[in-house]
């Protein structure tokens, strides 16, 4: 996997991992001070995956620390603060996605930083899915949704094949859409769960590079969000996760600071420099094509003058120019 990041995490800090599963970015030993988090402990977790044969048990590593109902603040309370938050494919399967950042910002140090990996929905499963908006995620953060009905239906309703080479060659490809209703009611059945209080894991939340990015300055904008992105990988081809680095700094909530003018100036640049949406795509190579046309207009422009200059014609009738640059000025 792509982890752009991991060669800057300073090991001699303190960093919280968080849903590490089998796959712990940094394992015990590499780093001074790694910690394990999640909302189940290490035996729930075991139990949970017992009968996935794509989590390996004996991989599944050890929880440091268990995050209750009242989020990583009260969860940790009583713990030194961090350095680093890893979450790599974990914010998508967060329903409160504006109350999680303004969470971990409490268990941070100044400056502390968060990596994350985020699945791009164009390259996996989520092919077919429409990203989340800041609408959905605003209304989820004022009624405190904790299990959305909504989206665990359109996960599983419409989720498809996760093969990244595939989609990166298959863009347009509506093959694999469902061909029959048995995947629509084993979504129904999740959802009527989901409607009775259960709790279904799903991706919440649906991204692309370029819709992300927006909700990122959205919540800056509105005064929901203290960091600042300090990385910002795109997609890489034949994958299907982009990067991020968001680095805690309080003063990004003050819309009159200079922090929150400069950072949403960022992002913008950000989304100029990865634009992903087909309309995005299309002004991006529209601007391309009649960037090369003029060059292309210019070099021939250049050639035939220069063909003109180089010509017996032009060369055997200088003297004639001569004169009747003369006769012109004196004529006039």
């Amino acid at each position: 996997m792509y982890r752009p990041w991991l060669n800057s995490v300073d090991l001699n800090k303190r960093i919280l991992e968080i849903g590490p599963l089998a796959w712990p970015n940094i394992i015990k030993g590499q780093a001074k001070e790694i910690f394990y988090a999640d909302v189940r402990s290490t035996d729930d977790i075991k139990d949970h995956y017992k009968n996935d044969k794509n989590v390996p048990q004996e991989k599944i590593v050890d929880i440091d620390y268990v995050i209750n109902g009242g989020g990583y603040s009260k969860s940790l309370e009583n713990v030194d603060k961090f350095d680093y938050i890893i979450a790599t494919h974990v914010i998508e399967h967060i329903p409160q996605l504006i109350l999680f950042f303004q969470d971990i910002s409490n268990i941070l140090n100044p400056q502390g930083k968060v990596c994350l990996t985020i699945p791009d929905k164009r390259y996996c499963f989520d092919h077919y899915r429409i990203p989340t908006s800041f609408a959905e995620l605003y209304d989820i953060y004022m009624r405190r949704i904790t299990n959305s009905p909504l989206r665990v239906l359109d996960h599983f309703a419409t989720t498809t094949i996760n093969d990244p080479a595939f989609w990166w060659n298959n863009t347009n490809n509506f093959d694999q859409l469902p061909k029959s209703k048995e995947k629509f009611d084993i979504a129904k059945n999740a959802y009527m769960k989901t409607l009775n209080g259960e709790y279904i894991d799903a991706h919440f939340s649906v991204f692309t590079p370029e819709t992300f990015l927006l909700l990122v300055y959205y919540m800056i904008c509105y005064n929901l969000f203290s960091f600042k992105c300090v990385e910002f990988q795109k997609t890489e081809v034949n994958t299907f996760e982009f990067n991020c680095v968001l680095e805690f700094e309080p003063r990004v909530l003050n819309e009159d600071s200079i922090e929150n003018k400069k950072e949403k100036e960022n992002i913008i640049n950000l989304l100029i420099e990865n634009p992903d949406s087909e309309y995005s795509m299309m002004i991006l190579e529209t601007v391309k094509n009649d960037l090369q046309k003029s060059n292309n207009e210019l070099e021939i422009t250049k050639n035939d003058l220069q063909a003109i200059l180089s010509s017996k014609s032009w060369k055997i009738t200088a003297p004639l120019r001569k004169i009747k640059m003369v006769y012109n000025k004196f004529v006039k």
